[in-house]
């Protein structure tokens, strides 16, 4: 949770800064171990609507502190970061460990010396220099089009240090575009992200939403089992949704992942490869978690068998399992920068594979109601049925449920372009995603029944 404090709004602290202000509280600290996350971000947002651009700038800080004293764990978060401020921190941090049980496991906060991995392009100045005038520049092309699009930037300043000698900070950029033509059913929706505006492309995810758009009359949803085709931003929703309730540490410690029966065995198609890799330079990579740990390639599911959940070093030592480089503050583990591999097929491949069925190009409000299943519900939109190999009519929105072991087991083609979507937090990772053909899925009905 980001603690915004209006108090900082014309403040946004440079590295040195964080730096010297996390050394000297550091040093006084009367706590056996301390350690210090700094997030400073500013973030920006400009969209387009009914040929009005609307834009807004913020600043948030969130400051993490983690304490071990007399072999029990304390934390405090704070928005402020005035050195009096972060040494109250660190006494409500040691306040609170008093009331808990000594630790087991892993005694010591981490102090991993591996080097991290040099990434270039972390830092892009144009996306840091963005405001709303700027921003309001950058898609006036697209100002008199049909449709909306939304221009998301962010710049953060992220520091990780402790009293075991871990000094990890990173600036980093971040931007996001997202495009959408038509309120109707089948409209057509495209997203996109980087590290730096050049790589953003945002006409081109403008042209795709385009491209996705239906005219013509609404078509009729057939009832029965049909095949359905989502598009890679449709793929990236239920990757995000399956990362966060079957492989973060929390679901795994609490046992509602259903990894905690299936460690290594394959309950996927074996085409379904899904690798966390915060070092591959074509997603949106980061050097470090934020328990200072350096970053390494991990597969979290190979060959249709998941491999590992997202573990920081003390989980992993709680568990007896490999810590994962994947601690996103307080008690969680999460992995970042997901990549599910693409396959060979094209789009008229897959729609050619799932002849008479229905494309799904978004994937809105997506919920696990039963974790321990994967079973999933999440709003379809921009639906159109699929004729001849190709696009035709548009539906309506549906409501759709379904297991994730059942739907990811059943494949008829994965695409072999995949599109990179930012994560929750906005600069920290992305989820690249190609599309997916899935057999025989009947679970759908009109949202309008919902309603």
């Amino acid at each position: 949770m980001a603690i915004r404090n209006p108090t900082l709004e014309s403040e946004f602290l440079s590295l040195e800064a964080i730096s010297d202000r996390i050394e000297t509280v550091l040093l006084h600290s009367p706590a056996d171990e301390t350690e210090i996350v700094w997030l400073e971000k500013r973030r920006g947002k400009s969209g387009k609507r009914n040929r009005q651009i609307e834009s807004r700038l913020s600043r948030e800080r969130t400051i993490m502190v983690r304490v071990i004293d007399r072999r029990r764990v304390g934390s405090h978060r704070t928005g402020f970061g005035e050195i009096g401020e972060l040494e109250n921190s660190i006494r409500m941090a040691i306040a609170q460990s008093r009331s808990r049980e000594p630790l087991r496991g892993l005694l010591h906060l981490p102090a991993d010396e591996t080097p991290t991995p040099k990434i270039e392009g972390l830092w892009d100045p144009q996306i840091a220099q963005l405001d709303p005038k700027r921003a309001e520049r950058l898609i006036q092309p697209w100002a008199k089009s049909r449709g909306t699009l939304d221009l998301q930037w962010t710049a953060a300043h992220i520091a990780v240090f402790n009293t075991r000698g871990v000094r990890r900070q990173a600036a980093v950029t971040a931007a996001s575009v997202e495009a959408r033509i038509g309120r109707r059913p089948g409209g057509g929706r495209a997203a996109s992200a980087a590290r730096s505006l050049e790589q953003l492309a945002i006409g081109s995810v403008f042209e795709r939403a385009k491209q996705r758009h239906a005219s013509g009359p609404e078509g009729d949803l057939v009832a029965g089992p049909q095949p359905v085709v989502l598009s890679a931003e449709a793929t990236a929703g239920l990757c995000d949704i399956l990362n966060r309730v079957a492989f973060s540490a929390v679901s795994y410690y609490q046992g509602s992942s259903f990894l905690r029966e299936h460690l290594d065995v394959q309950v996927f198609d074996r085409a379904i490869n899904l690798r966390d890799d915060a070092t591959n330079a074509a997603g949106l990579p980061f050097p470090f978690d934020l328990e200072g740990t350096a970053k390494r390639p991990v597969d979290l599911i190979l060959k249709g068998a998941p491999k590992t959940p997202a573990l920081d070093q003390r989980q992993a030592a709680l568990l007896g399992l490999t810590a994962t480089a994947h601690a996103i503050g307080g008690n969680d583990a999460r992995a970042m920068n997901l990549y599910l591999a693409p396959g060979e097929a094209s789009e008229s491949e897959l729609l050619r594979a799932a002849e008479g069925g229905l494309w799904i190009g978004w994937l809105d409000q997506v919920e696990c109601f039963e974790p321990s299943r994967a079973q999933i519900r999440a709003h379809a939109r921009g639906v159109r049925r699929i004729s001849e190999g190709q696009l035709a009519e548009g539906l309506p929105d549906l409501i759709w449920e379904d297991s994730l072991l059942r739907a990811f087991s059943n494949l008829l083609g994965v695409g072999s372009e995949p599109v990179l979507r930012i994560s929750h937090d906005g600069v920290l990772g992305g989820i690249s995603t190609p599309a997916l053909a899935i057999a025989d899925t009947s679970s759908f009905r009109p949202l309008l029944e919902e309603i």
